[in-house]
């Protein structure tokens, strides 16, 4: 069964995985939640960098992701970059995310379709460690 998860394995890189998607509100607290947890084994004085994986993840319900913006744009001063990676084969989810990041207003939160390009445009702020972390966790990806 997909789950949905957000850890710091290495470095400051938050890691998200958003297999299952977001029905509810409470779904997004409890990632919130998770994101807390994680992002304090960053050092307070270090800003984070955010790896989304949303190539599974299901279109949401419009007040999951209006409150997944809002929750979005309160972690915009702790972020140094942020990226979303997702499947163009779901247009209408693709649209949501959009419109997400449109309305987090943070000019260093990126959607992208190709792994390449997020490597590359994350890979400019990680330490080798962090960017070698980041392409495992691409390869990580669970099955639908």
């Amino acid at each position: 069964m997909p789950v949905n998860t957000a850890q710091v394995v290495v470095g400051r890189l938050l890691e998200i995985r958003a297999a299952a998607g977001y029905r509810t509100v409470a779904e997004v607290e409890a990632l919130f939640g998770q994101i807390g947890r994680a992002l304090a084994k960053v050092p307070a004085e270090s800003k984070h960098v955010t790896v989304v994986d949303w190539r599974s993840c299901p279109v949401m319900a419009p007040e999951a992701a209006d409150f997944l913006a809002a929750q979005m744009l309160k972690t915009n001063p702790s972020t140094e970059r942020s990226a979303a990676l997702a499947s163009a084969d779901s247009p209408v989810a693709v649209l949501q995310f959009v419109r997400m990041i449109r309305d987090a207003s943070f000019a260093d939160r990126r959607l992208v379709f190709d792994e390449v390009e997020l490597c590359s445009w994350l890979g400019e702020v990680l330490s080798p460690t962090e960017n070698e972390r980041l392409r495992a966790f691409l390869r990580e990806r669970p099955e639908p």
